[in-house]
């Protein structure tokens, strides 16, 4: 039961009277002693200077104390655990000077509205008033999310130095999602944007988007009732890749766009479509990383591509919906595409474009598009790609803009001839690329190394044995050859070559790496060049985090939503790529070399991202 002392003196003596305990979580007076804390500190401000201009629902001081509590006390930055703590503890309520435990809506727009411009400040007193709380209080320390006195000195601990970069990086990377992803197009305005958004947060997480989904959220949030209908949600998601129509009896209608392309001649950014909201978005994300001279040279870029099963409404027509094509091997028949291109930078994939494409769409002009908007955003070391992308328009693409390209190739008959005449594990030679009986011609180099291990990879299988990965051989275009890698150096009697493509000035075949050279430039050579290739496709793969990490699986036939999921699974991804090159870069000093594991796991991100501010 809730004690109701009524001065921080009974509180204090009811902690000392207690002696030293196991504690295991805190009690309801420990939360009480941090909201008389705060009571106790005199905010320099004036009843009329807010927002409301005085006329809010609450005193104006009794608020920003709400705001300063919920800012020490953990697991209390989203409002809506804000709401049910105060629910939980009147004592807090009645120290902290309200009326009574406020709604979460209140104390939104309290801190949007009324206190908009004073964030940096009710921060920074939470973070000063920590020291004068007194860190010899067990349970007082673990209501504050603090478990070890040491946590107090975060430059001399280096579990305090990796959770002070993970905050810094979370204020970094939490605007980004909740200024771009809105619902602007829905015009939904007797539901508050930021509610929708929280739901999308935990859909998420949940990785699942059904109607009984919002059953589900109320139980999760501990919500009185539904905040909205399901299908506000589901509209709002439609909409925007709609056309707002009137018909002639007055009704309005959000009719389906004639052309389900995506338009890749609009300029880069804005928000009026789920493409270019995630252009808008990846954007951000990416000058993020050069604010921070993260991204201060070039960088390899991977063109790749991604096959998503469609799964089938069971209220569903059989007949194939808008937007996806036919592909026999997979469960349903029906697969959802999109190709893609990843920088690489500090070992991580970041997403620098994607284009979700229907049939119809042409490849080639996808991928200048891809090219092209990679060159806009970062200074590129090389293309790198797999055979399906060694056409002579991308070849030339690249090579008029001056940038550099690595492409694996297939066997044609042309190939063959040339690796024919090929002598050692690794050689080179001038070639020219062709395309069937047409007259296009690209003069190229051609260069082979053994194929080390062997990895056949046939339509519908896998690349990773732990994943249902359908890659881009997978379009139809081509048979796939297998994933290069050294990783199975056993010797092959029948010796087989691994062709790549390249502009990059190639003079000699260089050393093995197996045979672990010292001091040897390969920047120049065959070898080099193999294992450029090889270890920008042995970092995570994007899509595998994308499609079995991120997004929630959605039976929804409509492309909007569909673009919509796979949109907030391109910026999940790159905030968890962005989060984990700080906290390395910013705490460097606590992280052995050859420990390569992400720092912050996906699914913490996701946990955490659940407790962001919106607005």
């Amino acid at each position: 039961m809730t004690r109701r002392g009524g001065v921080q003196d009974e509180i204090a003596a009811d902690i000392a009277s207690e002696g030293f305990v196991d504690i295991t979580e805190p009690r309801p007076w420990d939360y009480e002693y941090i909201a008389q804390k705060v009571a106790d500190r005199v905010f320099p401000m004036h009843p009329k200077e807010d927002g409301y201009e005085g006329r809010g629902q609450e005193d104006v001081m009794a608020m920003a104390r709400v705001h300063v509590y919920r800012h020490l006390v953990e697991d209390l930055e989203s409002f809506p655990d804000a709401e049910r703590h105060l629910k939980k503890y009147d004592g807090v309520v009645s120290r902290l000077g309200l009326e009574k435990p406020r709604s979460r809506e209140t104390i939104r727009r309290s801190w949007n509205e009324q206190f908009d411009g004073a964030h940096d400040y009710i921060r920074k007193q939470a973070y000063d008033l920590r020291d004068a709380i007194g860190w010899g209080m067990d349970g007082v320390l673990m209501a504050m999310g603090v478990h070890d006195q040491s946590l107090s000195y975060p430059e001399f601990s280096p579990e305090g130095i990796r959770q002070s970069a993970k905050e810094d990086a979370y204020e970094r990377i939490r605007p980004i999602l909740t200024d771009v992803v809105d619902f602007e197009r829905a015009e939904n305005v007797s539901v508050p944007s930021e509610d929708l958004t929280d739901y999308a947060a935990w859909l998420a997480r949940r990785r699942e988007m059904t109607p009984e989904s919002m059953n589900a959220y109320v139980a999760d949030e501990e919500l009185d009732e539904a905040p909205f209908d399901p299908e506000t949600y589901r509209r709002a998601l439609r909409n925007k890749e709609r056309e707002k129509t009137k018909l002639r009896d007055g009704r309005t209608i959000w009719m389906p766009p004639l052309n389900p392309s995506v338009n890749l001649n609009d300029e880069y950014g804005g928000t009026d479509d789920w493409h270019s909201t995630t252009e808008e978005g990846i954007g951000r994300f990416v000058q993020e990383l050069k604010d921070e001279d993260i991204i201060d040279g070039e960088v390899p870029v991977c063109i790749d591509g991604s096959v998503r099963d469609y799964h089938k409404h069971p209220d569903g027509a059989d007949d194939r919906p808008e937007g996806v094509y036919r592909e026999s091997y997979l469960p349903t028949n029906y697969g959802w595409k999109d190709l893609t291109a990843t920088a690489i930078i500090d070992g991580r994939a970041v997403v620098l474009a994607n284009v979700s494409m229907v049939p119809g769409d042409k490849m080639p002009k996808a991928v200048r598009y891809l090219i092209d908007r990679s060159l806009d955003l970062v200074d590129v070391e090389a293309f790198y790609a797999d055979s399906e992308f060694a056409s002579v328009a991308n070849c030339r693409h690249i090579n008029q803009n001056g940038e550099d390209y690595v492409f694996k190739m297939r066997h044609t008959t042309g190939v063959k001839d040339e690796l024919e005449g090929f002598t050692g594990k690794a050689a080179y030679t001038e070639y020219t690329l062709q395309e069937g009986k047409s007259t296009r011609e690209h003069k190229t180099t051609l260069f082979a190394v053994e194929k080390r291990g062997k990895i056949d990879v046939k339509r519908g299988e896998t690349r990773h044995d732990e994943h249902s990965q359908a890659g881009f051989e997978d379009f139809g275009f081509n048979e796939p050859e297998g994933q290069l890698t050294f990783a199975d150096l056993a010797p092959d009697d029948d010796v087989e070559y691994v062709a790549f493509l390249t502009n990059k000035e190639i003079n000699s075949a260089g050393i093995d790496p197996a045979m672990k050279p010292v001091a040897h430039d390969n920047k120049r050579t065959v070898w080099g060049q193999a294992e450029r290739y090889r270890r920008r496709w042995s970092i995570e793969t994007a899509f595998r985090q994308i499609k079995y990490q991120f997004i929630p699986q959605t039976k929804s036939r409509d492309l909007g939503t569909r673009r919509f999921v796979w949109m907030m699974g391109i910026l999940l991804l790159n905030a968890w790529a962005a989060l984990n090159i700080f906290v390395r870069r910013w705490a460097s000093q606590t992280f052995d070399e050859d420990d390569t594991d992400p720092p912050v796991p996906g699914k913490e991100m996701l946990d955490e991202l659940a407790k962001t501010e919106h607005g």
